[in-house]
């Protein structure tokens, strides 16, 4: 049995038989030469709490490319590599975007708005800004879709932060016109369940209405498409749905 320290450290070991076990926390490689834990994209030295390689995603994770995430008991990165994440790392919704893979797709979990998004400090974030991050980023490609898990960045229609971003990089870009919201229930210790997780496109709040099985039909927003002229091109009903599925 091993015991460790909330940034990963070993703090303690029963081990009767001797055996030689080189897997840490969270699914981090022990290096015994250098003491360091190797994460696949960098090295990581628990003593620290930091990364000793920048992020290979560059500023995409945030301001700090050494940085590990401020709550490790909820915020992981099992291969020291995730995609366009701009929500606050102290907020759980952070986390939960974390979750989000959708193949074929590039998604960018971010606050947003219909004419602008905001990066971790909260900061504005233009659609020119939004769109050089991105090019930039070592998972995109060219041409490939992007969905926005973010609140109204479709709301307005042709003129709206999604329809822009479709045009400045020429691909279809989806977005909701409406709130994009959260549900999730808590274990004992106040850490959220991720498999309670639920979230949707909806004005329907989820610290006024609790945890929903349905969502109000006044309320229910859309995931709307736009193509490379800007143009809609879909609008699909909202659905709750389970981040990890």
């Amino acid at each position: 049995m091993r015991k460790y320290g909330e940034w990963g450290n070993l703090s303690g070991e029963e081990n009767p038989v001797h055996l030689e076990q080189v897997i840490r926390l969270p699914g981090q490689q022990y290096d015994k030469e250098s003491g360091l834990y190797y994460n696949r994209h960098r090295y990581y030295n628990p003593g620290q709490g930091r990364y000793i390689t920048q992020d290979s995603i560059g500023l995409s994770g945030g301001l700090n490319p050494y940085t590990y995430p401020l709550n490790p008991v909820v915020n992981i990165d099992p291969l020291g590599l995730v995609n366009i994440n701009l929500f606050p790392e102290n907020q759980y919704i952070h986390d939960i975007a974390d979750h989000i893979t959708i193949p074929g797709v590039f998604t960018v979990g971010v606050h947003g708005s219909p004419l602008y998004v905001e990066d971790a400090s909260g900061n504005p974030v233009d659609v020119k800004k939004l769109a050089d991050m991105i090019r930039k980023d070592r998972n995109y490609r060219k041409g490939k879709p992007i969905k926005l898990i973010s609140c109204n960045t479709a709301k307005g229609g042709e003129g709206s932060f999604a329809s822009q971003l479709a045009k400045e990089l020429n691909v279809n870009v989806t977005g909701p016109d409406t709130l994009w919201s959260v549900w999730w229930e808590n274990d004992n210790s106040g850490i959220p369940q991720m498999d309670s997780v639920l979230t949707a496109p909806t004005d329907s709040q989820p610290w006024t209405r609790g945890h929903p099985t349905v969502l109000d039909e006044k309320d229910r927003g859309n995931w709307v498409t736009f193509g490379p002229d800007g143009n809609e091109i879909s609008s699909v009903k909202s659905e709750l749905r389970s981040p990890q599925r």
